[in-house]
């Protein structure tokens, strides 16, 4: 038996519980994560952002204590864990959708990536050794017991290598544009809307952030930037109120404005009011409205209402916010007339 097989499971056992530690206090981008997976809405609760944290670190610690049968089923879990997450991984990445995995809490911002995909199966694999290789059953501690001056000068060269190599794989600088690939005519549907503030050039927009989120109407947390690519819709970004004035025509015409954009566009509506006094109010616009919109309104200072940004298929900022009831009416019908003369200008056949 090689003493140094210790690694798989000391590996394993220290992501987990890192993973738990940072992931612990980052509860609503725990849940945040959970939906933008497709987690089964009945483990998308409260409970489950402190559950899966707290549950990490347990069986982290389980893996660095027990020994016999206890720990062939905790490494078990342990790969069972990571090969779900693995999968997760992999299906998001292959429907393009940029998830905010929260994996290290507040050191893992950026969407998942075929990065990801690799560092996970990579720690599935470790999961897997740490059941199968010779000797795992007696336990970390055994094992340790086992070593050599040379074993124990090894374990600490790989780990600190393996522990530096997933640092560097979740903690990267903030980018200015998203890494996601787009065909050659993606962010293109504005070069017919007459705007002087349109930034029609995709690589000079900014990108939406990964993080920003509104509530749903059945109050689960969306990542504006998933509401945005994975439909691969042009989005046009309204910030409106109930009891705000010159809110209410804009409201009332979103629903009409959703039918005569059809497949080519979409209309979300931010609001901080309340769902119940939209779904009084203004019926028609509900099915289009997100809720908890603070952090939205800060981030793209939208102080005022109406307020309306253009998104890009994307996910870049194609407009700063543009003021006004009248001026949000022109520009839905700028674009309407836009995606109408790009269809008559396409070859039929």
């Amino acid at each position: 038996m090689l003493p140094t097989f210790v690694i798989f499971p000391a590996l394993i056992a220290c992501v987990l519980i890192a993973s738990g530690a940072l992931k612990l206090p980052q509860r609503s981008r725990t849940l945040q994560s959970l939906a933008a997976f497709g987690v089964p809405a009945p483990l998308r609760k409260p409970w489950a952002a402190v559950a899966l944290p707290v549950g990490e670190i347990i069986l982290g610690a389980a893996l660095l204590l027990l020994s016999g049968p206890a720990y062939l089923f905790a490494a078990a879990l342990a790969a069972a864990l990571m090969a779900t997450y693995l999968v997760l991984v992999a299906r998001s990445v292959s429907k393009r959708q940029a998830v905010d995995c929260n994996c290290f809490g507040a050191l893992s911002t950026e969407p998942v990536s075929q990065i990801t995909i690799w560092r996970n199966a990579g720690l599935t694999l470790a999961a897997l050794l740490a059941i199968f290789l010779p000797g795992m059953a007696l336990g970390v501690p055994t094992q340790l017991a086992l070593f050599s001056v040379d074993d124990w000068l090894w374990l600490a060269a790989t780990t600190t290598v393996a522990l530096v190599g997933i640092v560097a794989g979740i903690v990267k600088p903030p980018v200015s544009a998203p890494t996601t690939t787009r065909d050659a005519t993606a962010g293109q549907d504005f070069e017919l809307v007459e705007g002087p503030d349109l930034i029609s050039d995709p690589a000079a927009r900014d990108a939406i952030p990964h993080t920003l989120e509104l509530v749903s109407g059945d109050g689960a947390p969306e990542l504006l930037y998933n509401l945005v690519v994975v439909p691969q819709k042009t989005t046009i970004l309204i910030f409106a109120r109930v009891g705000c004035g010159s809110c209410g025509p804009v409201l009332s015409q979103v629903g009409d404005w959703s039918r005569r954009l059809g497949d080519d566009a979409q209309i979300i509506v931010a609001t901080s009011s309340s769902r119940a006094s939209v779904k009084k109010s203004y019926p028609s616009a509900l099915p289009h409205t997100y809720f908890g919109a603070k952090a939205a309104t800060e981030f793209f200072e939208a102080h005022a209402t109406p307020a309306a940004i253009l998104l890009a298929a994307d996910g870049t900022i194609a407009s700063p916010p543009e003021f006004g009831g009248d001026i949000i009416a022109d520009r839905v019908e700028q674009l309407v007339a836009s995606f109408a003369a790009q269809r008559q200008s396409q070859p039929h056949g």
